[in-house]
């Protein structure tokens, strides 16, 4: 596939969304407490809801290939540990500082970006690799980061990494809907069609929605210097991580062609919007989190690109 394509059918129009939501937002037409709403929508109901009836309408594999869970994930751990220790080595950054560094290096935008663009450059074939993607992504490295920076105040990082863990796995309503959605298959049950006409519509306003409010809240970030930590974040996490899983992927796990790509692609997402959120609520490295997000979701539109162009399943 010529790259031209790629940018016509996926990049285009789902980046297009984004830029028009941080338009509006550096315009101020919406102030942050709308922002705020709709992505509390968008994140807390539209997200959840879209996850729940796609899982519990989809046809589901009859085994799981657990080793792209494990291919991916641990290749994304080893980033993190790696980042950890390069950020006190290159940057001489403090403990909290190296866990915003580690966790912008290894952490992708799944929610916001990944949804719609492997939806829309695959489609709902490729809804069960995806969603195993995120319900897993938040629940992992959420304890991590939080044990970080508490490990940072406190001067213990153990048990504060197995409260975090128990925490986020209970408090993920993604990870909620996609195993109540999952339930509802294995138990055969068909949705009611008024509870599923609701359901679709919610859910097809969670992609469109979530792109606006990922643009609208980035327009409220600012590249304010740490320049050299943020841009060497942004080849790790924009260049690096995703060849490194493509090389993974493709010598090692033995994955079907569409499995392969998802993994490839959601690799390949700018560095996650939490990244800022962390460091802002601790406090730590908000400027190199700010910049690098920001950064890293402008480059992503040429290296979503091109890992798009290079991937030999057809769109």
């Amino acid at each position: 596939m010529l790259i031209a394509e790629a940018v016509v059918l996926v990049v285009l129009p789902v980046f297009g969304v984004v830029v028009l939501g941080y338009v509006v937002g550096a315009l101020r037409w919406l102030d942050r407490a709308a922002v705020r709403g709709l992505s509390l929508y968008v994140f807390n109901i539209a997200i959840p809801l879209l996850l729940f009836r796609s899982m519990a309408i989809v046809d589901l594999p009859d085994s799981i290939p657990w080793r792209y869970i494990a291919g991916y994930f641990g290749c994304a751990l080893v980033f993190f540990g790696s980042c950890l220790w390069l950020a006190r080595r290159l940057f001489s950054h403090t403990l909290a500082e190296s866990g915003v560094f580690a966790f912008g290096c290894s952490y992708g935008n799944f929610i916001p970006l990944g949804i719609p663009l492997v939806l829309t450059a695959f489609g709902e074939q490729a809804a069960v690799p995806l969603f195993m993607m995120v319900a897993i992504q938040a629940p992992l490295f959420f304890p991590l980061m939080i044990a970080v920076q508490e490990g940072a105040r406190q001067g213990s990082v153990a048990g504060v990494a197995v409260a975090a863990a128990l925490k986020g796995v209970v408090a993920n309503q993604y990870l909620a809907g996609i195993v109540l959605g999952a339930l509802v298959n294995f138990a055969g049950v068909s949705l009611p069609g008024p509870v599923d006409d609701i359901l679709a519509l919610v859910g097809r306003s969670a992609v469109p929605c979530a792109l606006f409010a990922l643009g609208a809240s980035l327009s409220y970030y600012r590249i304010s210097g740490a320049l050299p930590a943020a841009v060497t974040m942004v080849m790790i996490k924009n260049v690096a991580l995703p060849l490194a899983i493509w090389q993974i992927a493709e010598h090692w796990l033995g994955l079907e062609p569409l499995w392969q790509a998802v993994m490839v692609l959601m690799a390949a997402l700018p560095v996650g919007i939490n990244t800022y959120l962390f460091a802002e609520r601790y406090d730590s490295a908000v400027a190199v989190g700010g910049t690098a997000t920001v950064l890293s979701t402008a480059v992503s539109v040429l290296t979503i690109s091109l890992v798009l162009a290079a991937l030999k399943l057809p769109l």
